[in-house]
């Protein structure tokens, strides 16, 4: 009977965990845009860079090199990749440096060559002026570059187009050869391409890239791709941490599994130590999804941590269990210090939860909602489940040295060692913070290098330098702009910077047009004054019949407004440089090859009355890091205070909190210090590290710290600690395994600050 009741029970266990499974199964929506990790923008400027890292120009810019062929086989492929790329939905455009693409994009700046040239002026249609424009053209036509005038020059014989054109060139480009863009060596064809996908659309990028590779095996086989740039990036991204999620958290499952099989040789405490560990994580990414709406891909490779730390609690359970005793009354016994153990977790994780990071927040509810309920199902389920049997299982032995454990120099040297990490950390202060926001991205170092070696070669500058330009329309805004103009191309004659890209050129604002069409003569006088330019030169006298049927439809024609360049390369660049945000309009130059910031800042500050403000995203970036870390440190020692309170009630006596806080406390500095020695700059996952931390080792300083009743009690408790520690160290070392800079972080410094938290606590937390 007894034995039914039982069977009844465990089969309701699994039944509840196979419903949970199955709604986690159908509601979880997994995302993996790095966004959601990045820091919270709080001034106008952090949310212009997070509008650019995530929609921005550069943030869709795709980077294409071919190789594995000839020169002339390469060539081909470009050609081909470029013209099957630019008509495919999933583009906006591509770009090989082939003369002659983008006709659409041409035929406008023809179309509207008298609203973009900065040469208009009555004077430039005068007879005078007409005469020598045309003895001009005359002299190119007979020159090597007479092709560039020969198709235009019945429509432009004053060179209105050629002048836009010569405004819109790039002060650099890739070299060309068989009229496309190549590498030096001649060994890579370059290509660009502008995805209709945001940068942080994983998804979306990832489907573009397959596009690329798919087009590319059709046209050219033996080619080959590489890929880069920050939609490439967000794709990889997301397939290296959905990877790792899995791959990492199988790992660390089986490892767990194959430790708790060797401590208890039993299947049933094997499963029972299981049974809170999955209500915890089932429980935890459930209430995560109705939190958030989504789940992050990071937060599930982080999910895998939590087997490690939620077997801790039924370990401690059905460890200290007495031979004869049943769980139930071991429960009973232990509850005091496993609630602790649960309050100072779930306390540490407060500050994620609190977290302005979105990302930070779902870990630190992961984290407290899991730990709740493995916490829970330790003291109360597994002694439902058990009822009134008592779990026999062989138990381990934990070798001790009773004269290491009472000598005095581990202690002495464990001081040494902290006062010299503090020592060390204090004289480098504040050069070991991180502080560049690339560094804490999920992307690896190989594929930021490869991407900074692949611009270098197609002369690619990094745009994180603007100047904003501000308005309460877009006409202001673009006047703002235009007004910059002459001071930009003065600076860059005086090597401020090396170019600049301001879309004023290219979309002026509609005074300044309706002020050069203003220019134009009327048809008759047009007409006049052309015949007597025309006198004694060799062309016909209808040859120019173009450019005033032209000229006068263009003095009545609507001004030129971003809608005209839809479609073109030239839309996409103003639909992300021009833009609405924060209830203004701002239009964004950008500054190429910028060598001192400070400098164009200075520059900038002595204009008079100029509406335009300096926009240096790495400083930016810098700031919304250390403004995050304020935040980080003052939750941290929010939650820090409310963990020694709760310590001080729980313990009921001041000086065993103090003795349970200090051997985690140092282990915390301790860990800074050595990966501070190592090179490593400490950055926002470190300080989410350092909490878990912070419960882990609190665990384990409560556990030792507890008055053992004899030495059989010393003994399970060494048992418990030595289980608990492996697992935690399995756990986190297998997640520093990790590709994704963010996990690899969080996996180190646990490993690292749980095996000291435990020699600490040995050292230091023992009741005397």
């Amino acid at each position: 009977m007894a034995f039914q009741r039982a069977g009844t029970r465990y089969f309701a266990v699994l039944l509840l965990l196979a419903a949970l499974g199955a709604v986690a199964w159908r509601a979880v929506r997994i995302e993996a845009d790095f966004s959601a990790f990045l820091p919270p923008s709080t001034t106008p400027e952090q949310r212009l860079l997070v509008t650019q890292l995530r929609e921005g120009l550069v943030a869709r810019l795709m980077l294409v090199a071919l190789h594995g062929g000839d020169e002339k086989a390469l060539a081909r492929a470009s050609r081909a990749l470029a013209a099957r790329l630019d008509r495919d939905p999933a583009f906006d455009y591509a770009a090989n440096g082939a003369i002659g693409q983008f006709a659409a994009q041409r035929e406008v700046l023809m179309r509207y060559r008298y609203d973009l040239s900065p040469a208009m002026s009555p004077e430039r249609f005068s007879a005078s002026a007409l005469r020598a424009a045309l003895e001009d053209d005359l002299a190119q036509m007979a020159s090597p570059a007479g092709v560039l005038v020969r198709d235009t020059l019945p429509r432009d014989p004053t060179g209105e187009f050629l002048a836009t054109l010569r405004l819109l060139e790039p002060a650099s480009a890739p070299a060309r050869r068989q009229g496309v863009w190549f590498s030096a060596d001649g060994t890579r064809a370059f290509l660009i391409a502008q995805t209709r996908a945001a940068g942080f659309d994983s998804e979306g990028q990832a489907a573009a890239m397959a596009r690329v590779r798919a087009v590319l095996a059709e046209v050219a086989p033996q080619v080959q791709a590489t890929l880069s740039g920050p939609g490439v990036f967000a794709a990889e991204s997301r397939r290296l941490i959905r990877a790792d999620a899995q791959r990492l958290g199988a790992l660390s499952t089986f490892a767990i599994v194959l430790l708790l099989v060797f401590v208890y040789r039993s299947p049933l405490a094997v499963a029972l130590v299981l049974v809170p560990t999955a209500f915890g994580l089932l429980v935890g990414v459930l209430v995560v999804q109705a939190a958030f709406g989504t789940v992050h891909a990071i937060t599930l490779g982080f999910a895998a941590t939590l087997v490690g730390e939620s077997v801790d609690y039924p370990s401690y359970v059905l460890l200290n269990t007495l031979p004869g005793e049943t769980a139930r009354r071991a429960a009973r016994r232990v509850g005091r210090t496993l609630l602790l153990a649960v309050l100072t977790t779930v306390a540490s994780a407060l500050a994620l939860t609190l977290s302005s990071f979105t990302g930070l927040a779902q870990l630190g509810v992961l984290t407290m909602v899991g730990v709740v309920v493995a916490g829970l199902a330790s003291h109360r389920l597994i002694p439902w489940l058990l009822g009134e049997r008592v779990l026999d299982f062989p138990r381990l032995r934990v070798p001790v040295s009773a004269a290491l454990a009472n000598a005095w120099w581990p202690r002495i040297a464990s001081l040494v060692a902290i006062a010299a990490a503090g020592a060390g950390l204090v004289a480098t202060h504040p050069g070991w913070w991180e502080t560049d926001l690339a560094n804490i991205s999920p992307v690896p170092v190989a594929m930021r290098a490869q991407d900074a070696s692949l611009r270098r070669e197609m002369d690619a500058p990094e745009l994180n330098v603007f100047l904003a330009s501000r308005g309460a329309t877009e006409a202001a805004a673009l006047a703002a702009a235009e007004a910059m103009l002459p001071a930009l191309e003065r600076w860059q004659g005086e090597g401020v910077f090396r170019s600049f890209d301001s879309p004023a050129r290219y979309l002026p604002s509609p005074a300044t047009q309706a002020a050069r069409l203003h220019a134009l003569p009327d048809a008759a006088t047009l007409a006049a004054n052309l015949r007597e330019a025309l006198k004694g030169l060799a062309f016909r006298p209808d040859a120019f019949e173009p450019f005033l049927r032209e000229a006068a439809a263009a003095r009545d024609a609507p001004l030129l407004t971003r809608a005209a360049y839809a479609g073109t390369p030239l839309g996409t660049k103003l639909d992300a440089q021009v833009l609405s945000l924060d209830g203004q309009w701002l239009v964004l130059t950008s500054l190429g090859g910028v060598t001192d910031v400070d400098r164009v800042r200075a520059a900038l500050a002595a204009l008079p009355g100029a509406n335009t403000q300096l926009i240096d995203l790495k400083r930016i970036s810098a700031d919304m890091l250390d403004g995050f870390r304020r935040e980080a440190l003052r939750q941290a020692s929010l939650g820090a205070l409310l963990i020694f309170v709760l310590l001080v009630v729980g313990l009921r006596s001041l000086r065993r909190a103090a003795r349970v806080s200090a051997p985690t406390g140092a282990a915390l500095l301790l860990t800074v210090g050595l990966l501070v020695a190592a090179g490593q700059r400490i950055g926002v996952f470190h300080l989410v590290a350092l909490l878990l931390v912070l419960g882990v080792g609190l665990n384990y300083a409560l556990f030792y710290e507890r008055p053992p009743a004899d030495e059989a009690e010393r003994e399970r408790t060494r048992l418990a600690l030595a289980l608990c520690s492996t697992s935690t160290l399995i756990t986190f070392s297998c997640l520093s395994l990790s590709a994704t800079p963010v996990l690899h972080a969080i996996g180190a410094t646990v490993a690292i600050g749980a095996v000291l938290s435990l020699v600490l606590a040995v050292l230091w937390a023992r009741p005397r």
